[in-house]
C-alpha cells in the first residue's frame, strides 16, 4: 500500500514538472500569453449571388455556304449570271466581261475551275468563245443545250479576267451572230480541301461570344477517316463527323476582317450540306453592380495600423466570358480601383484606409466579361 502511494506521488510530481516545462517553453518562444500574436478578423458585411457584365447572348446574324464535298471532286461557286445575251454584228454588239478575284487560299485549294452555261437560243452565225485571262479555252458553234468548259489549275491567279463573246456573222455582214445564255456560272473545282470565309466586323470583336458552324452529312458511304477544320490556321475540329455536327469558333480564334475556315479530309470522302454559321454576340452589359457596407471609427483606426488590411473575398461562379474584374471603392471619390486579371474560384482583393471612410462605403463591381459572383465577404484582417 505504501509503495502505491509513493508511485502516485511520483506521477503527480512528474506531470507537474511536464506542465511547468511546457509553460516555460511557451514564455521563451512566444512571451507572456497576453502578448502572443492572434489572428484578427472583423466581418463587415456579406453580399449574396449576383451577375456581372453581359447578361444575355443573342444570335446576331447567320451566314449560309454552298454544299461541298471533301476527298472527291466538288465545286465552289464564284460567279453566276442568270441571263446573258451575246451578240456580234454591225448593229448589235454585247458580251460578258468581268474581273474575278480569288483568295490565295482558294487558288491553293483548287484543282482547277469550270465555266458552265446553257444555250437557250442561237442562230450559229458566229463562234461562241470563252476567254480566261486573255486566252481562249472554248470557241465553237454550240447548239442549244448545256456547255461546260474546264480551266486548268495553272490558269488560276489571285486577279483574273473572264469573258464570253461571239465572233462576227461572216458573209452575213448585214446580220448579227446571237447567243442567248442562261445560268452562266464560274466554279472553282476542289478535291480534298475547302476554305470558307467569315467576315468579322471590328465592333463585333469585344462582344463576340461564338460563331457556331453547323453542317450535315449527305453521304454515308464513308465509314472511316476524319474531317479536320482550321480557323486562321488553328485546329478546332478533328473528328469523324456525326450525322449533324457543329464547330464552335470562340473569341480566341477570330480577328477583324476576313477569317479563313479551312476544311480537309483525311482517309475518307465526305459530302456536307446545310452548311451555315450563326454569329452570337453578348448583349445587355451592366455598367456595374454596386453594394454598400458600414465602417465604424474603430475599424478605420485598425485599418491604419501596420499589419492590418481590408479584404474583399469573392467566391466566383460560372465565367461565360472571361475579362478582368474591376472593384471600385466609393464612386465619385478619389480612391483607386482594384483590377483582378486572374480569375479563380476564390479571389481576395485587399484595400487600405485611404480607399474607405468612416460610415457608409460602396463597392462597385464591373467587367467587360460575363460571370456569376456566388458570394462576397468584406472584412478586416490582421494579427
Amino acid at each position: 500500500m505504501e509503495s502505491f502511494a509513493v508511485l502516485l506521488i511520483a506521477a503527480v510530481l512528474f506531470l507537474g514538472f511536464l506542465f511547468l516545462g511546457t509553460y516555460l517553453l511557451d514564455i521563451q518562444y512566444y512571451g507572456p500569453a497576453s502578448k502572443r500574436p492572434t489572428a484578427v478578423r472583423i466581418d463587415l458585411t456579406s453580399f449574396p449571388q449576383f451577375f456581372l457584365g453581359f447578361t444575355t447572348e443573342d444570335k446576331a446574324r447567320a451566314i449560309s455556304y454552298d454544299d461541298f464535298a471533301l476527298g472527291t471532286e466538288s465545286t465552289m461557286k464564284v460567279k453566276e449570271v442568270l441571263e446573258q445575251e451575246i451578240s456580234e454584228g454591225l448593229f448589235s454588239k454585247s458580251g460578258l466581261s468581268m474581273a474575278v478575284a480569288l483568295d490565295p487560299s482558294t487558288v491553293s485549294d483548287a484543282a482547277g475551275a469550270a465555266v458552265s452555261f446553257e444555250v437557250v437560243n442561237t442562230n450559229n452565225y458566229g463562234n461562241l468563245a470563252v476567254i480566261w485571262n486573255g486566252k481562249e479555252y472554248y470557241s465553237d458553234k454550240p447548239p442549244a443545250g448545256k456547255i461546260t468548259v474546264k480551266l486548268p489549275k495553272a490558269s488560276l491567279k489571285n486577279e483574273n479576267t473572264f469573258a464570253i463573246k461571239s465572233t462576227g456573222p461572216g458573209a452575213r455582214f448585214w446580220a448579227s451572230s446571237v447567243y442567248s445564255l442562261r445560268h452562266v456560272r464560274l466554279d472553282v473545282v476542289t478535291v480534298s480541301k475547302r476554305t470558307l470565309f467569315l467576315e468579322v466586323f471590328p465592333e463585333e470583336i469585344p462582344v463576340w461570344s461564338a460563331g457556331v458552324l453547323n453542317f450535315r452529312r449527305s453521304d454515308y458511304s464513308t465509314q472511316n477517316g476524319v474531317i479536320k477544320a482550321y480557323v486562321n490556321g488553328k485546329l478546332v475540329y478533328n473528328s469523324f463527323p456525326n450525322e449533324a455536327d457543329k464547330i464552335e469558333i470562340g473569341p480566341a480564334e477570330i480577328r477583324p476582317g476576313t477569317n479563313l475556315i479551312r476544311f480537309e479530309s483525311e482517309g475518307g470522302v465526305f459530302s456536307l450540306k446545310n452548311v451555315f454559321l450563326n454569329v452570337f454576340l453578348w448583349k445587355n452589359r451592366t455598367t456595374g453592380v454596386t453594394k454598400s457596407f458600414i465602417l465604424n471609427a474603430d475599424d478605420l483606426v485598425l485599418l491604419n495600423r501596420s499589419g492590418y488590411s481590408g479584404v474583399v473575398q469573392i467566391k466566383l461562379g460560372e465565367v461565360l466570358k472571361a475579362a478582368p474584374l474591376e472593384i471600385r471603392f466609393n464612386n465619385g471619390k478619389a480612391a483607386k480601383s482594384v483590377f483582378i486579371t486572374e480569375l479563380k474560384d476564390r479571389i481576395n482583393a485587399t484595400f487600405g484606409h485611404d480607399q474607405v471612410s468612416e460610415g457608409n462605403n460602396t463597392l462597385t463591381f464591373a467587367t467587360d466579361g460575363s460571370m456569376r459572383v456566388d458570394s462576397v465577404d468584406v472584412f478586416v484582417q490582421g494579427r
